[in-house]
């Protein structure tokens, strides 16, 4: 008889006697409570479909979970974009809702936090866009494939004097500040007839309304239907600036703006840099040019509206509704970043502990997985690589170090921990001994910092499969928070905050280093 359909909190839940990260579902609302931090996983053995929000490829299987002696599959729920009305789920029979009531929402664009509530909306958001960043490093690197991993150290651990990340908005700023320029100074107008009292003295035109208003006045000679003001019913010409073209120009300024201000957020600490400065420079225009239009009366443009003649044929108008449409293009972008954040924050902690191996003092790399970087995300994932993603020789210790991410085999037994990378380490020139292994969960946090406790946990968790499994040490890679303790070790277990950039991904990546030093080569001190 199959397992009921249960909510999962942590990957490692099915090897957990204590069933503390499991819950069984039922129907109706399901509300997830204000203590929960970490993504959400369905798990199902009756092997009947999970529809996630009406479909199949709502969710992502958890790639190797299902290699098993018994049928089993494990879905990663993605995040919300709103509170309202939750995420559905409909397994067989049973369908529910997925109510999570102190999840932040996805920031709207275009909108500075007002309230606590909105700040920390819009940090997740800087978050995910950091952790995109760094992802996109590899994209860089890999004009050397050669020196990918020594160069991404160099990027992530030195005191980088390099410019910050390429970005759609650095582009713009490059391409686009001349034009932005001379539209702000002298914008498309046109002119519009409309009826208003006019001074006898500069009235140009009647027509039909005017003459049958000018009609209607008491009097009998046209000074006397002026009356007391001398001015009566005429055409006008009037400056209008409401045009399509100018609505598409405006609507772009305020997001350019906002899309400014978000990457001069995500590198601070590169406030200097030539890029940051083009970009601040170039946002501040733009918003500048928003406000000028605003007075002008000019409304915003939605989305989806079609473009005119002038958005078509003018050259810089033409140019405003290209780079509107990357800026529209990216915001679709920013959903996935927003729902599939667990999945990036997985492909960023491997690359991290890569990193971090290519620092152990001796780790020569002897082998690396082609990577290619995707030019859209699949479920949050942007790298194409083989298994292993690398592996190192250590010659002094005579041992072969292999990082594994994402396997579809990873074993019966390991399977079950449902760990996204291991670390295995095995004798030089004999692939049949293998020595221990490293189990490395990264575990995305919309909060940040440590869970307390979750190192001594884990070792009661992993201490009786040590002898079967060969499993020696793991590792829990949360996101760094502004305050409270970065590190907990119990033992072989060790919970660990990893930044995004900066001091916190620079220490993070040394502590990681002292870890797998001390763990695969017995060195507490490298």
């Amino acid at each position: 008889m199959s397992a009921p359909t249960q909510l999962w909190s942590r990957t490692w839940a099915l090897a957990d006697r204590t069933s503390v990260h499991r819950r069984t579902l039922s129907s109706g609302k399901v509300t997830i409570g204000a203590e929960h931090r970490a993504p959400l996983w369905i798990y199902e053995t009756s092997g009947k479909s999970i529809l996630i929000n009406g479909t199949e490829k709502g969710g992502e299987k958890v790639r190797g979970f299902d290699h098993s002696n018994t049928p089993r599959t494990l879905v990663h729920v993605p995040l919300p974009l709103k509170r309202r009305p939750g995420t559905s789920v409909k397994v067989g029979n049973l369908e529910l809702i997925l109510d999570w009531p102190s999840f932040p929402e996805r920031p709207p664009a275009k909108h500075q936090p007002q309230n606590e509530d909105e700040k920390r909306s819009h940090d997740l958001f800087l978050r995910a866009y950091s952790v995109w960043d760094r992802l996109r490093d590899v994209d860089s690197a890999l004009a050397d494939p050669a020196c990918l991993w020594e160069e991404l150290r160099r990027r992530w651990t030195a005191n980088d004097k390099s410019e910050p990340q390429m970005d759609i908005i650095v582009e713009h700023a490059k391409k686009l500040k001349r034009t932005i320029e001379e539209l702000d100074r002298a914008p498309r107008r046109i002119l519009r007839r409309t009826h208003r009292q006019v001074p006898l003295s500069r009235v140009q035109e009647l027509d039909r309304r005017s003459m049958t208003w000018l009609v209607r006045q008491p009097g009998t000679s046209l000074a006397e239907r002026a009356g007391d003001r001398q001015s009566i019913l005429a055409v006008a010409r009037e400056d209008n600036f409401d045009t399509l073209e100018n609505r598409v120009l405006r609507a772009y300024g305020e997001r350019a703006a906002f899309i400014a201000a978000d990457y001069l957020a995500r590198n601070r600490s590169k406030a200097k840099s030539r890029r940051a400065l083009l970009v601040d420079e170039y946002g501040r225009r733009c918003k500048r040019l928003a406000r000028d239009l605003a007075e002008r009366g000019v409304r915003l443009a939605e989305p989806g509206v079609l473009p005119n003649f002038v958005l078509q044929q003018n050259p810089r108008y033409n140019q405003i509704w290209d780079a509107w449409g990357e800026l529209l293009k990216r915001e679709r972008l920013n959903d996935d970043l927003w729902r599939w954040q667990g999945r990036s924050w997985e492909e960023f902690c491997a690359l991290a502990v890569m990193v971090a191996l290519v620092g152990i003092p001796g780790a020569k790399l002897v082998a690396s997985a082609p990577l290619t970087f995707r030019d859209e995300q699949t479920q949050g994932r942007w790298l194409e690589h083989d298994n292993p993603l690398g592996a190192f020789y250590l010659q002094k210790q005579g041992l072969v170090v292999e990082v594994r991410f994402d396997m579809e085999r990873p074993g019966t037994v390991r399977a079950d921990f449902g760990a996204p990378i291991w670390i295995t380490v095995g004798k030089a020139g004999d692939g049949a001994e293998f020595l221990s292994s490293v189990a490395v969960w990264p575990v995305w946090d919309h909060r940040g910092g440590l869970v307390p406790g979750e190192a001594t946990e884990l070792r009661s968790i992993l201490l009786p499969y040590e002898k079967k499994t060969g499993i020696t040490a793991a590792l829990v890679l949360r996101p760094a928070s502004h305050g409270g303790a970065q590190l907990e070790e119990d033992g072989s277990i060790l919970a660990l905050c990893l930044g995004t950039q900066g001091p916190p991904l620079h220490t993070a990546i040394d502590r990681l280093s002292t870890f797998f030093s001390s763990r695969i080569i017995g060195d507490p001190n490298p």
